[in-house]
């Protein structure tokens, strides 16, 4: 109501009422009247009267007074509404469209990520460091029949993988049907991170953030930077990678397995064999167990043997 304080001709108009005078027909009363400081009486031609500026003032603060003590619980129901938060969190973590949401199942990341595939016009880049195993032929037809589909629709196809898949035969066969088509595929020997990065917009990793989650659930992201940051350790992971051809031309006739090259390697950059293994996601007794094999393949009795023979060996440059 008071949006602004009174003009000079309200406040004349309004001491002209006050004191019985005669107020010209074109005096703004209107603005005098809703404040409650005047009231027109319509008797005897009718007038228009004064009230107590003190009353007025007292109803206004009252009024006012009430408005705040609403708008006052009006923000503390709102405030109260993010003790909701957890229930949201705990499934969905910026979900909705946000910069990061929070898959929780296989099936949700492989849906998410088959429709962002599918609508990829420039590039995809995946970094695949789990150690491969033999998936089921239908489902791993439908991939490659996907992965073609995106091939001729002009997308540039990058493929990181963990180095034990050139020695794994379905991986092979898959590779070699993608690589015919013009995909890029490379391997690499030394522990990389999971993800897949599409059109330079999109990010898929792994969940490190929710505790209890499902082994398969994992994160779409979209925020600029952190999309842009992941591309650039891709690149570098990349470009320390062996492409695919090369590694499969040179595993034949070696003395090493992939496994105990990575084991080595790691061994070699100064990590004990407890710290290998969780670096490899290898148990103790698998690491143990491919050392001995290695020993005796060897025909030595020490780790400090192994090692002396890995500094020279051949299979050293397939780290």
């Amino acid at each position: 109501m008071l949006s602004k304080d009174l003009s000079a001709e309200e406040r004349e108009t309004y001491r002209m009422i006050a004191s019985g005078d005669d107020v010209p027909p074109d005096r703004h009363t209107s603005r005098l009247a809703a404040l409650g400081l005047i009231e027109y009486r319509p008797y005897d031609g009718g007038y228009w009267v004064a009230h107590d500026p003190a009353v007025a003032t007292r109803a206004l603060l009252t009024e006012a007074l009430s408005k705040v003590v609403k708008a006052a619980e009006e923000a503390r129901s709102a405030s109260a509404l993010g003790t909701l938060a957890p229930h949201f969190d705990a499934s969905r973590m910026w979900g909705g469209g946000g910069p990061a949401e929070f898959l929780a199942t296989r099936s949700e990341m492989n849906a998410r990520i088959g429709d962002v595939t599918a609508a990829a016009c420039e590039s995809a880049c995946t970094a695949q460091s789990g150690e491969p195993a033999d998936r089921d032929p239908q489902v791993a037809a439908a991939g490659v029949e996907r992965m073609l589909a995106t091939l001729q629709s002009g997308v540039r196809i990058r493929t990181l993988y963990n180095s034990l898949a050139a020695s794994h035969a379905q991986t092979c066969g898959y590779v070699q049907q993608v690589t015919d088509a013009g995909a890029e595929v490379r391997t690499l020997g030394t522990p990389f991170p999971r993800m897949m990065i599409i059109d330079g917009k999109h990010l898929f990793v792994d969940n490190y953030i929710v505790q209890g989650a499902d082994a398969d659930s994992g994160w779409h992201i979209t925020d600029h930077g952190s999309v842009a940051w992941a591309q650039y350790v891709f690149n570098c992971f990349w470009d320390r990678g062996s492409r695919w051809t090369d590694r499969a031309q040179q595993i034949e006739g070696l003395t090493t397995t992939g496994r105990q090259r990575q084991i080595l390697t790691e061994l070699e950059a100064g990590y004990s064999q407890q710290q290998a293994g969780r670096r490899l996601g290898y148990a103790p007794r698998t690491v143990a167990k491919e050392l001995g094999a290695l020993r005796e393949a060897l025909g030595v009795q020490t780790l400090y043997q192994v090692t002396m023979w890995w500094a020279t060996s051949p299979d050293r440059r397939l780290r």
